[in-house]
């Protein structure tokens, strides 16, 4: 029963939910059978132990002789939990919980009720926020119930189809253009041909005249999707830069951390693909969401790979006191299981970047990671900190370390090939000597036609 979906199901609820779930089995509008609360509190006990469940078990806490009934239990409670899951997602959906009241107001004919749950609907509208694309739904809906109302008790009402049609299309125009944006990203990543006609895409917001620029969410996933399909351009980044930074705050959290990546990661493929100017347009992002708080999580917590990834700009526009003072300032918004490694192994980046070699040893010697790539990334900066400074016996120990670490960790996919070449490469660079120019030529080749190396560039200036 371990893997079975009531497990499952189990081992998804948070510590609070396993409460208010279990307050939920207690009450007999949501559960009739009595049943079901010791067969809640066996499985949840399992799950805490990491334990499978046990039929046999079942049956005797349950006073059960069939095996079919233990099944019959347990699809029963299934069902249950699926109900509660429904409720939270109800309870966290702001809106549809008022559409749904004031449908039932208006099919029972409820006047005051009905009255009472439209200006209530009110408050909704101003928690949604003006930038949140399900405002333009809910308004949709909340004016159809309206008029339903209106022609349930006066015939002759006029159909506002200006006033649904332009609700409806601008949620339309912005869910699509957000469709768009992801299309776009995956096309980007995949290196393959959008499956979605530009012109089609952008059809619908050319019916809706000024509606771009009047709805900030429609207009961020407009500029974002003309952003991608026009990296070159700068005055869409420009635009969308200031639209973002005007409408953050009023964007749904999820909606508002999506178009900040969207800016960083199109910033990030710039950059690889030679754009220097788009590594202080990158950085602006960055600081901003650090300063909006778009990249911490929830509990306010910095992931130990933007941490690095915004250090790294620092230094790719030779900012290195500002490289130095982020660190510093955001050392503790890092996981505190993690933050003096990550927080070490950065400052060693940074030691290294400006050749203070002395420093990053001494750094990289007392950081101890899980991470592999980490691991990799430490092993190379001290390779190429031996090679440097000419410690051949150190550097050699290095590379038979590194080659047997690579062995042992084939879940790096791909790096492994890229690291293995880097060290056997290092290795018969130690070999060649100095005046053996035709040795060197040889070399040069073999790292050019290789096809996974990391490094290269490093590895042809030290042959050449």
């Amino acid at each position: 029963m371990d893997n079975s979906a009531i497990m499952e199901a189990i081992a998804a609820l948070n510590a609070w939910e396993i409460r208010e779930f279990r307050r939920w089995l207690e009450s007999p509008a949501f559960s009739t059978r009595a049943e079901y609360l010791p067969l809640y509190d066996y499985l949840v006990k399992c799950t805490a132990r990491n334990k499978p469940a046990d039929a046999t078990q079942i049956r005797q806490k349950l006073g059960i002789s069939e095996e079919k009934k233990v099944r019959y239990l347990l699809s029963g409670l299934l069902d249950v939990i699926r109900e509660f899951f429904i409720q939270k997602e109800m309870e966290s959906d702001t809106g549809h919980r008022e559409i749904y009241l004031l449908r039932a107001m208006r099919k029972r004919n409820l006047e005051k009720n009905f009255n009472l749950a439209d200006r209530e609907f009110d408050k909704v509208l101003e928690q949604t926020g003006q930038a949140h694309l399900d405002r333009f739904l809910l308004n949709f809906q909340r004016h159809r119930e309206r008029y339903e109302w209106g022609t349930a008790q006066n015939r002759a009402q006029i159909f506002p189809f200006e006033l649904l049609s332009t609700q409806l299309n601008t949620w339309y125009a912005g869910q699509l253009m957000q469709l768009a944006c992801m299309e776009k990203t995956q096309q980007a990543v995949r290196r393959q041909e959008t499956h979605i006609p530009p012109d089609w895409t952008l059809s619908l917001l050319e019916q809706l005249p000024g509606q771009r620029l009047q709805q900030p969410a429609v207009a961020l996933y407009y500029l974002g999707y003309q952003m991608l399909a026009q990296p070159n351009e700068p005055s869409h980044i420009t635009e969308f830069q200031s639209l973002l930074a005007e409408n953050a705050g009023k964007l749904p959290l999820p909606d508002a951390k999506g178009l900040l990546m969207l800016a960083i990661n199109h910033g990030i493929r710039s950059i690889n693909a030679g754009n220097r100017d788009a590594i202080q347009t990158t950085l602006d992002f960055y600081l901003f969401g650090l300063e909006s708080k778009l990249l911490q999580d929830k509990r306010g917590m910095l992931s130990k790979y933007t941490y690095n990834n915004v250090m790294m700009t620092f230094l790719a526009l030779q900012r290195w006191d500002d490289a130095l003072n982020f660190l510093e300032k955001y050392a503790p918004e890092l996981e505190p299981s993690e933050r003096e490694n990550v927080y070490s192994y950065n400052l060693a980046i940074f030691h290294f970047r400006k050749g203070n070699y002395d420093e990053t040893l001494n750094l990289l010697r007392n950081i101890h990671f899980s991470d592999p790539m980490y691991n990799l990334e430490s092993r190379k900066m001290l390779l190429k900190i031996y090679y440097e400074q000419g410690d051949v016996g150190p550097l050699e120990s290095l590379l038979e370390n590194l080659l047997t670490w690579l062995r042992r960790h084939p879940e790096i996919g791909y790096h492994r090939e890229m690291y293995r070449n880097l060290a056997r490469f290092t290795g018969k660079m130690l070999r060649i000597p100095p005046s053996d120019k035709d040795a060197r030529k040889r070399l040069e080749a073999r790292v050019r036609e290789t096809p996974l190396v990391a490094e290269r560039k490093w590895l042809l200036e030290k042959i050449g």
